[in-house]
C-alpha cells in the first residue's frame, strides 16, 4: 500500500541525494568562476518573438525548440495572455478550437477540466501538480507566464492522470499552466486597472498588480502577481451578493551558485460567486427563459478557497548531467448551496413538477501532494546528440466531504431542510488515491533527425482494496527536410494506461474486495503526423492528422432481475481529425494567431456516429503595432463554432438537445500615453451574438453578450 508515510521517506532521500549534489556544484563552482572584474558588458538582442516561445518542455520533458517537438504543444505567451486581456482561464482556452470547458462551475464533479480533441476530463497541471477542485476554472491570467495545451494521450510524459474517483482522465491531453516567476534581468512594478460593462452579462472590475526586484547581488529574487476581482452578473437575482475573486501567486529564486538554482513558488485564490449551472435548452434555444435568466435565489453561493506551495531546485552538477526536483503540495476548500434547471434526461416542463428544478449542496475539502525527482543527461556518441532522462515523481489526491444534487419542485414534495440532512448523510465520502511513477525517455538528434523513446510505468493504489501498475509508452521523431529548419515533419505514437477504479463488476456485490471491482485498464492509443513551415519572419504554419482510440472503457450496465447497476468494460470509441494553425511574428510589429480544428468522433460500442463536440471551429486573433499613430496597438479577432448534441453521460440526449452554430468578433486599442502609462478600450462579441459557451449535461452556459471594456496600464 501506497500512503502519506512514504512522502517523508522520499523526501528524506531527496535531502540526501542533493547534499551530496551540492557539494558537486559548489566544487564546481569555486572550479570554473571566472575572475571579477569592474568591465561592463552590454549586449543589444532581438526582440523575442511575441507569438512563439523559444524553447519548451511541455510533452517532452526536455527543453527542446517547439517546432522540433514530435508532438504537438499549442502555447500560448505572456504577450498573447497580456494582449487579449482575459478575465479569467476559461476566456483564454476558449480560443483554442477542439479544446472546451464542461461548464464555468466548481460545483461539477469534473469541474475546472477540459475535452481536448474529443475526449474529456483533461487536467489542469500548475507547474506539473494537478489543481484541486476547479480552480482553473476562476484562475486569473495575470498571474500566468504561460499556457501550454498537451494534445494527445499524455500518459508517457505526466502519467496516468486521476481526477475523481471513477473518471477517464488524459486521453485527450492535458492543459500546463506556469505562474510567473521571477527574473534577473529588470526590476519592474506593473498595474493594470480595468472595468468592464455589459448590459446583460452585468459589470466587472479588477485592479492586478505585478511587481519584481532583483536583490542580494543578483542573487535573491521575488516577484508577486496578484489580482482582485470585483463583478456584478448580469444574471444574478435582486438581493444576491456581488461575486468577488482574489487571486496572488508570489514567487522566490535564490542563486545558489552560478550552476544551482532555488526557488519557492507560492499560490493563493479566494473566491466567493452567485451560484450558477445555466439555463436549460430546447433545439438550442433557452427554453422558457432568456440567455442570462436563472433560478438561483439571492443567496445561493458557491465558494472555494486554494492554498499551495511548490518547493524547485535545479542545477547542473556537471556540463553532461542536470537535475531538476519538486515538492508541492495544495488544498481547497469547496462549499455550494445552489438551485436550477433539473440537470438529467428526465425534464418535465410543468412548473410544478419535481422534475423542473433540482438543489445542490456541498462541502468538501480536497488536498494534493507531489515529489518528484529527475536526472538528465546529455552527451554524444558518434555525432548523435543524446538527451536522456530518468524520473520518479509520487502523487496522493484526497477528498473528504460531502455533496450531490436532487430534483424538487414548487410543489415542495422535498424540502430542502430534509435535502440536507439526507444528503450529508448518504452523500459523504471519504477518498484518497496515490500513484508513483517512473519514466525513462530518451531523445537522439543525428543532422535534421530527432528520435524520443520513452515509457513511464505508474503503480496505483486507490481506496476499496484496488491497487494496479499501468505502462503507458509512446515514440514520436521529427525530421528537418532540408536541415535548414524552416520544413519539419513529425509523427508520433502514444499511448496511456490507467486502471478502473472504483467501477463494480457486477450488481450484487458487496464492495468489499478488489474482485468486486473492474480489474482491467482503459487504454488511449493515438497515431499523428504532421508538417510545420517557417514561411517568414517567426511565423508558423503547421498542419496535423490525427486518431485516438480508446478501448477498455467503463460502460453501465444494468441487471434485468433487480435493475440495480453495474459496468462492463466494453466501451470503444475513437475521435479522428485535422488541426491547421498559424502562429508567430509576420513583421516585427505584425503578430498573428490563426487555428482551425476538425473533430469526427465514433462510439463503436452503440455504433453512433455523433457531434458530440462541435465538429468545426476556427479562432485568430491578430495585433498591429502602428508606428505612424503613436505606437499604439490595435487588436482584432474572432471565432466560429459548428453546431454540436449535448449529451448525457457521454451519449445524445436528444434530437431537441442540440447547440447552434456561434460566431463572434472582438476588437481593441491599447494607446501609450507615455513611455510607462497607457489606456485602452476593447470590445467583446461585437455583434452581440448570443449562443452555448459550454455545457454540462443539459446545463448550458451562455457566451457573455457584447462587453465594452475600459483599462489603464502603468509599469515604473
Amino acid at each position: 500500500m501506497v500512503s502519506l508515510c512514504y512522502l517523508p521517506a522520499i523526501m528524506k532521500r531527496f535531502a540526501c541525494f542533493w547534499m551530496a549534489a551540492i557539494g558537486g556544484f559548489c566544487q564546481a563552482a569555486s572550479a570554473e568562476a571566472p575572475a571579477v572584474t569592474n568591465e561592463v558588458v552590454r549586449v543589444t538582442a532581438a526582440p523575442l518573438p511575441k507569438y512563439r516561445v523559444e524553447s519548451n518542455d511541455a510533452g517532452t520533458l526536455v527543453a527542446m525548440s517547439p517546432e522540433r517537438s514530435p508532438f504537438t504543444v499549442d502555447s500560448l505567451t505572456e504577450d498573447f495572455i497580456r494582449e487579449r486581456n482575459a478575465t479569467d482561464l476559461d476566456q483564454l482556452i476558449a480560443m483554442q478550437p477542439g479544446v472546451y470547458q464542461g461548464g464555468k462551475t466548481v460545483m461539477a464533479r469534473q469541474a475546472g477540466t477540459y475535452t481536448i480533441r474529443g475526449y474529456s476530463g483533461s487536467e489542469v497541471l500548475l507547474g506539473g501538480v494537478p489543481l484541486t477542485g476547479g480552480v482553473g476554472t476562476f484562475l486569473d491570467p495575470t498571474l500566468l507566464e504561460r499556457i501550454d495545451i498537451v494534445k494527445g494521450p499524455v500518459g508517457g510524459a505526466y502519467g496516468s492522470q486521476m481526477g475523481s474517483m471513477t473518471d477517464l482522465m488524459g486521453a485527450g491531453g492535458s492543459i500546463l499552466l506556469r505562474t510567473k516567476r521571477p527574473t534577473f534581468a529588470e526590476d519592474f512594478h506593473d498595474f493594470l486597472f480595468k472595468g468592464s460593462y455589459s448590459k446583460d452579462s452585468g459589470t466587472r472590475l479588477k485592479v492586478a498588480a505585478d511587481v519584481n526586484r532583483a536583490l542580494v547581488a543578483e542573487r535573491f529574487a521575488v516577484r508577486v502577481p496578484m489580482a482582485y476581482e470585483w463583478r456584478d452578473p448580469g444574471w444574478a437575482p435582486a438581493g444576491a451578493g456581488h461575486g468577488k475573486t482574489f487571486s496572488a501567486a508570489p514567487s522566490m529564486t535564490l542563486r545558489l551558485t552560478d550552476r544551482l538554482e532555488a526557488g519557492l513558488d507560492l499560490f493563493y485564490q479566494h473566491s466567493d460567486q452567485p451560484a450558477y449551472q445555466g439555463v436549460r435548452m430546447l433545439y438550442g434555444k433557452p427554453y422558457a427563459s432568456g440567455w442570462d435568466d436563472t433560478y438561483t435565489r439571492p443567496g445561493d453561493r458557491m465558494r472555494f478557497e486554494t492554498w499551495g506551495a511548490t518547493f524547485r531546485l535545479d542545477g547542473d552538477v556537471t556540463d553532461w548531467l542536470a537535475l531538476r526536483s519538486r515538492v508541492s503540495f495544495f488544498q481547497s476548500a469547496n462549499r455550494y448551496d445552489y438551485r436550477g434547471p433539473y440537470s438529467n434526461t428526465g425534464f418535465d416542463p410543468d412548473p410544478a413538477s419535481d422534475k423542473r428544478y433540482e438543489w445542490g449542496a456541498g462541502d468538501r475539502l480536497m488536498r494534493t501532494f507531489y515529489a518528484g525527482q529527475d536526472a538528465i543527461l546529455t552527451f554524444d556518441t558518434w555525432g548523435v546528440e543524446h538527451t536522456f532522462l530518468l524520473g520518479v515523481n509520487a502523487t496522493v489526491k484526497e477528498s473528504q466531504g460531502w455533496g450531490g444534487f436532487t430534483s424538487t419542485g414548487r410543489s415542495g414534495t422535498i424540502t430542502e431542510e430534509n435535502y440536507l440532512q439526507t444528503i450529508k448523510a448518504s452523500g459523504y465520502s471519504d477518498t484518497r488515491q496515490a500513484k508513483i511513477g517512473f519514466v525513462a525517455q530518451e531523445v537522439a538528434s543525428w543532422r535534421g533527425l530527432s528520435l524520443l523513446a520513452g515509457i513511464r510505468a505508474d503503480w496505483h493504489d486507490s481506496v476499496n482494496h484496488v491497487h494496479e501498475w499501468t505502462f503507458s509508452p509512446r515514440l514520436g521523431l521529427s525530421y528537418d527536410i532540408l536541415e535548414e529548419g524552416w520544413a519539419i515533419l513529425f509523427a508520433n505514437v502514444s499511448l496511456t494506461d490507467t486502471p478502473n477504479f472504483n467501477y463494480k463488476a457486477w450488481p450484487d456485490n458487496t464492495g468489499t474486495s478488489k474482485a468486486d471491482y473492474l480489474d482491467s485498464s482503459w487504454r488511449a492509443v493515438q497515431k499523428e503526423a504532421g508538417l510545420r513551415v517557417n514561411p517568414v519572419g517567426s511565423l508558423w504554419l503547421s498542419g496535423t492528422l490525427f486518431r485516438i482510440d480508446q478501448s477498455n472503457a467503463p460502460i453501465a450496465m444494468d441487471n434485468d432481475v433487480t435493475g440495480e447497476g453495474y459496468y462492463a468494460d466494453d466501451g470503444k470509441t475513437y475521435s479522428q481529425g485535422f488541426e491547421l494553425s498559424a502562429s508567430g511574428d509576420l513583421t516585427e510589429d505584425w503578430s498573428l494567431y490563426l487555428a482551425y480544428a476538425y473533430i469526427d468522433y465514433y462510439d463503436k460500442t452503440n455504433g453512433l456516429r455523433f457531434d458530440r463536440f462541435p465538429p468545426h471551429a476556427i479562432s485568430f486573433w491578430t495585433s498591429y503595432k502602428a508606428p505612424w499613430f503613436y505606437d499604439a496597438v490595435f487588436g482584432f479577432g474572432g471565432r466560429w463554432r459548428d453546431a454540436w448534441m449535448m449529451t448525457f453521460r457521454g451519449q445524445p440526449a436528444g434530437e431537441d438537445q442540440c447547440v447552434k452554430r456561434l460566431l463572434t468578433f472582438d476588437a481593441s486599442v491599447d494607446f501609450p500615453l507615455s513611455e510607462n502609462l497607457s489606456v485602452g478600450l476593447a470590445v467583446r462579441n461585437i455583434f452581440d451574438s448570443r449562443g452555448v459557451e459550454s455545457a454540462r449535461n443539459l446545463q448550458a452556459f451562455a457566451n457573455d453578450a457584447r462587453t465594452f471594456e475600459l483599462f489603464v496600464r502603468c509599469r515604473f
